[in-house]
């Protein structure tokens, strides 16, 4: 058997996968179109133990039983035993891990930007990964209305309630009407959330999209377009 930890493209969750049907990566640059080989001469290619090589392997995830294919570099003879392991149930490998070059599909990372105010940053990233570990809506959505929250007073509008502060910030042309909309609804379901406890996994996935659109409007837009103005 062998194993390697990290976290799943899929699900995002740190598991242990099980390698099936390990292969050398090798590869040679392609014939040009028209060109013939006229020689004979052979390339050879010399392996001892310590050779350094490219491997992949496929694996499941055990958590969500998605498919991901691992691509990592080692020794000729870490692979030897890591195709033996991988076929032989067995067989454990327990020589030195390899080192992860990648995977396939690649991670999802979840959106974050410098210029996001820094008390929401850690929650939004959260968040976000709340969704593609399916946990509960109502902790996501009582999560989203807390952003919401604090972008808003990270703009300045630190008086009155979260309604007030909505309208404030759309009569300042800070946000759109139809951005208006969805952060009342962030902001009514959120409280459902709160005192009920009860959310949807659509809800909450609509009001992490939305917050993803909404800090990109006023956060890091104005900050990119600064960036392109020429200087004096």
């Amino acid at each position: 058997m062998f194993t390697i930890k990290l976290k799943c493209p899929h699900c995002i969750r740190e598991t242990h996968f099980r390698l099936l049907n390990v292969c050398e990566y090798y590869h040679k640059e392609p014939v040009k179109t028209g060109s013939v080989n006229n020689t004979h001469n052979v390339s050879v290619r010399s392996i001892n133990e310590s050779t350094h090589m490219k491997a992949y392997g496929v694996a499941t995830c055990p958590e969500c039983e998605s498919p991901v294919l691992i691509w990592f570099e080692c020794n000729y003879g870490q692979l030897q035993q890591a195709q033996r392991s991988s076929n032989q149930a067995e067989w454990r490998y327990t020589g030195e891990l390899p080192k992860i070059l990648g995977t396939y599909p690649s991670p999802q990372n979840p959106d974050d930007s410098p210029y996001y105010p820094q008390g929401l940053r850690a929650i939004f990233v959260e968040l976000q990964e709340d969704i593609l570990m399916n946990r509960t809506p109502a902790r996501i959505v009582s999560g989203c209305r807390s952003v919401l929250e604090v972008a808003l007073r990270s703009l300045g509008y630190e008086k009155n309630n979260l309604i007030s502060r909505i309208e404030q910030a759309r009569n300042d042309g800070i946000i759109t009407e139809s951005m208006k909309d969805w952060s009342h609804r962030v902001r009514i379901n959120g409280n459902e959330a709160v005192h009920e406890l009860q959310a949807t996994q659509e809800e909450a996935s609509e009001f992490v999209s939305f917050l993803k659109l909404f800090l990109e409007v006023v956060f890091v837009l104005p900050e990119r377009i600064k960036q392109q103005q020429p200087h004096p």
